[in-house]
């Protein structure tokens, strides 16, 4: 949850790893741990819950960083970009088009560029669905060595031929370009939109607003409603200028970044 454990080295524990950060508290944990019943969502929720959890990204202490400049203690906290999965999944969510349906089979969700083709010798192999089965969390994708989603494989998802003790996480310029002109984004952003303008109606103000309860759980400060007024209203004739508002907010820092 923090992007980094009480010990920093999850396939070393022993005298290299540098120890736990927090000595008194993973034993505080373990022991929570034991009490909750071995309950791993006892774990999360106490952890989401927690003070430390709940800081920003964004808290200026002089002295912290200057003592502690990695934040090993989790005097703040630590920046994170969302994984390929969250990201798929905060989309979908976001336009309205998730499908919430738990369990059952693996899905296959559409690919770029008709790339399950290469690698298809039956329906098996990869059949593609195009329908709301397709769109289930990115937990139920089907995973095969041969075949990732580029798109989750541009954040760092990880690719079923080797283990890792812990998820790379890297900022790339494909990222951008996979999120601008992707056809994830470019596909939900119309979505989105209608979604809006059922809430919304023709009020450019309005459908801002909602925009930013869709998008960032919070509405648009008075700064950027009158930006993003600027935005749509000099927007070219050719196009939708709703759904190139939606492009921008599903690309920004705020939708990809946990502060």
């Amino acid at each position: 949850h923090f992007g980094q454990g009480i010990v920093k080295t999850p396939s070393d524990f022993g005298k290299l790893s540098g120890g736990p950060s927090h000595p008194e508290l993973i034993d505080w944990l373990a022991n929570e741990f034991v009490k909750s019943k071995w309950s791993i969502k006892a774990m999360h929720r106490l952890i989401v819950n927690s003070a430390t959890y709940r800081q920003s990204s964004q808290n200026a202490n002089p002295k912290a960083a200057t003592l502690d400049p990695d934040n090993s203690l989790f005097w703040k906290f630590r920046r994170q970009r969302l994984t390929g999965e969250m990201l798929r999944d905060a989309i979908l969510f976001t336009s309205g088009r998730l499908n919430p349906e738990q369990f059952g089979l693996p899905i296959f969700p559409p690919l770029p560029g008709g790339i399950e083709q290469a690698v298809k010798f039956n329906n098996s192999k990869w059949d593609t669905q195009y329908g709301p089965e397709g769109r289930k969390r990115s937990i139920y994708i089907y995973q095969q060595r041969t075949l990732t989603m580029p798109f989750l494989q541009n954040f760092d998802a990880l690719v079923c031929d080797e283990s890792r003790p812990r998820r790379r996480a890297s900022v790339t310029p494909l990222q951008a370009l996979a999120m601008y002109n992707g056809h994830l984004v470019n596909e939900e952003a119309p979505h989105l939109a209608e979604r809006i303008r059922k809430k919304a109606g023709k009020d450019i103000a309005a459908q801002i607003d909602w925009a930013f309860q869709f998008a960032f759980a919070r509405h648009a400060d008075a700064a950027e409603l009158a930006k993003l007024q600027t935005f749509m209203k000099s927007a070219p004739a050719e196009g939708d200028p709703l759904v190139r508002l939606c492009r921008v907010l599903l690309n920004s820092n705020e939708f990809i970044f946990l502060d």
